[in-house]
């Protein structure tokens, strides 16, 4: 076949598919757009980014009332000779949450139960806990409180809020973080529920 043959059959080709092409130069950007924007969509919506402000009366929020929460920096391990190590230029910050509920039954619902607590940065930066710290944390973990009756002997005898949540008492649940040491003394501690998002439930210091 010669090279004229050759480029009449392209250039037949091209002309017989021209409006395919032409469809593919348009297509496949806007796909990409579109994509794109979903996936940015998704992303967003799934952002905290409407801060529910706990008052220092209590704010009530997802079944409960919820209190101030105390803040320490540098804490020290609540079990005789745990010592983790950290990575450089790092520090832990164990938070106590306090809350109470009116019924008991608040606590075997879906909601109250699927809370995350967090640390956010001015800057919007967020930590998430350190679920590995069993050694510095002295309260039950989860937004339900404990289920033990007594607590345990290396939590200390004379507090109460260790024990199960009681209807109309308050009671702490603790968190602890990894942040850097930069940000340690401005992180606010937040809660957040993946069923109310973008509110969160933000703890001034």
């Amino acid at each position: 076949m010669t090279g004229a043959r050759r480029a009449r059959r392209r250039s037949g080709w091209f002309s017989k598919n021209v409006a395919a092409l032409a469809s593919l130069v348009v297509t496949v950007p806007l796909a990409g757009w579109w994509t794109t924007k979903s996936d940015y969509k998704s992303w967003y919506d799934a952002q905290p980014r409407d801060a529910v402000v706990v008052a220092d009366g209590g704010t009530p929020y997802q079944g409960a009332v919820w209190y101030a929460a105390s803040v320490e920096e540098n804490p020290e391990p609540k079990r005789a000779g745990a010592e983790d190590p950290l990575p450089p230029d790092t520090t832990r910050i164990r938070v106590h949450f306090r809350l109470q509920v009116d019924d008991i039954k608040t606590l075997d619902e879906p909601g109250l139960g699927g809370c995350r607590p967090h640390l956010r940065a001015s800057d919007g930066r967020i930590w998430d806990e350190d679920i590995l710290a069993d050694d510095y944390q002295d309260r039950p973990n989860s937004c339900t409180g404990g289920y033990d009756d007594k607590p345990q002997s290396w939590r200390g005898p004379s507090a109460q809020y260790y024990v199960k949540p009681v209807a109309g008492k308050p009671y702490e649940i603790v968190a602890v973080f990894v942040v850097p040491k930069s940000v340690a003394a401005e992180v606010q501690p937040t809660i957040t529920w993946a069923t109310k998002v973008p509110e969160y439930l933000a703890f001034p210091r």
